[in-house]
């Protein structure tokens, strides 16, 4: 009887373990693809602190003051005594460029000093050695209070459950060519130092702190606004149908501020995800703001794809498209056909991604990539929503292929068969990730514009 008692502990410990394991296996994570290659582990043979290296170099002597005002060391200390932490320094002329000179610096309040190094101080020591040509996501020191993410590291808790993380501005490491690149952006050729307690890398340019929303970004670039236009008025006119025909059965007609309040899932509307949320009680905040990378088409990519205005645009949603009010299901139904087109173009196509039949869409991935990240080989067989709920058949593949020739970035919707859509500019960095301009719309397998 003991005998076959404690086989039975076995196996529920084992099946426990199995349990672990599937639940971490579909768990979503907000990390890139493993970069290929072993993980070179940290062994510190340098002799001198971030600190003295940092004081002995004639090219960084600005950043240097702005460190000796700080409170970094504090800071610092406060995280404990064997914290390590890599900076990327600026150098003089970078400094000044951006109007960083010895005498504003002085100027500065402390509070000042410590949010700009903050920005450029990240915890932990990041080597040479772990940096490859994609993009290796490091969080700096500095918060923005205001903001919060999807839960995924670790964040802050509530009596509800640990619901969202806080905002910290990310940098996104890469080399290519012997260049560190930041985000994207290239900062000079590679120039690092290891210490005792870390990292240096010394950059030939500053590193652009996001202060915008994509929304904003997009809005004052003023090269989008058909792209915004067309799903404003979308949005109008879906509205306009649903609630007209919803009128002879509610006995009034609601105001589209009430109908977005009944039906907010019926369809996306066009500042979700590009706008800052509410702030509400922190105790039972969720998320407030979406971070992903969104590939914005110009004026002229509409115009190519023979569209010259946006009302020629509504003309083609109107004879093309079928919504209304289900009296059946009292739901709205239906979509507009360029809906379909905005979607790849703001959030990777997720709105017609394969959904569980029991438990609809898989949970969102990370897709926050920059330019350099932009790759066959590294985003090819990328999930971009897989866990949660959803069956692992039901994992949502990246639909884009990429293509790089003479220094030139394109894409185009896999098995498509269309022609392949240039990224003319590359890496707007916003608070809600990089903007990617494309000069020609994507246009999905079988979609006729004509």
């Amino acid at each position: 009887m003991k005998m076959q008692q404690i086989n039975t502990i076995y196996k529920l410990a084992f099946m426990g373990l199995l349990m672990t394991l599937l639940f971490a296996a579909c768990k979503k994570t907000e990390f890139m693809p493993a970069a290929e290659g072993e993980q070179v582990p940290y062994k510190p043979d340098a002799t001198e602190s971030v600190t003295e290296i940092l004081g002995k170099n004639p090219d960084a002597t600005l950043f240097y003051t702005a460190w000796k005002k700080s409170s970094m060391e504090e800071k610092i200390k406060e995280k404990g005594g064997n914290t390590t932490y890599t900076l990327l320094v600026p150098n003089n002329a970078a400094m000044i460029a951006s109007g960083l000179t010895e005498a504003k610096i002085a100027q500065m309040p402390r509070a000042d000093v410590d949010s700009l190094l903050l920005f450029y101080t990240v915890l932990g020591m990041i080597s040479r050695e772990e940096l490859r040509d994609n993009s290796l996501p490091v969080k700096s020191m500095l918060m923005n209070p205001g903001l919060r993410v999807p839960f995924y590291e670790g964040g802050v808790g509530s009596g509800l459950g640990q619901r969202y993380d806080p905002y910290y501005y990310k940098h996104y490491l890469a080399i290519r060519d012997e260049q560190l690149l930041i985000n994207g952006k290239k900062t000079g050729k590679m120039k690092y130092q290891s210490a005792r307690n870390g990292a240096l890398y010394f950059l030939e340019q500053t590193v652009t702190k996001p202060t915008k929303t994509v929304l904003e970004a997009l809005e004052q670039d003023g090269r989008f606004n058909m792209f915004l236009e067309l799903q404003r008025l979308s949005d109008d006119a879906f509205v306009e149908v649903m609630v007209t025909q919803m009128e002879p059965l509610f006995g009034y007609k609601m105001s589209p501020e009430e109908y977005w309040q009944n039906f907010p899932d019926a369809r996306e509307p066009y500042t979700k995800k590009w706008l800052i949320g509410p702030t509400a009680n922190p105790d039972y905040a969720d998320p407030n703001i979406t971070i992903s990378t969104w590939f914005a088409p110009t004026d002229a990519a509409f115009k190519h794809a023979g569209f010259n205005s946006v009302a020629e645009m509504l003309q083609f949603n109107e004879t093309r498209g079928h919504v209304f009010f289900d009296e059946g299901t009292f739901q709205p139904t239906g979509g507009y056909p360029l809906d379909s087109i905005v979607n790849y173009h703001r959030d990777w196509g997720r709105f017609f991604a394969i959904q569980d039949p029991s438990y609809g869409l898989a949970y969102p991935n990370s897709t926050v990539f920059f330019s350099n990240d932009l790759t066959a080989d590294f985003l090819q067989d990328y999930y971009v929503n897989i866990g949660g709920n959803a069956q692992v058949q039901y994992a949502y593949k990246n639909p884009f292929a990429f293509t790089a020739s003479n220094g030139k970035l394109s894409m185009t919707i896999k098995e498509s068969g269309g022609t392949p859509v240039q990224i003319i500019e590359t890496d707007i960095n916003t608070l809600n990730g990089p903007i990617q301009v494309v000069d020609n719309l994507l246009l999905p397998k079988g979609f006729k514009l004509k």
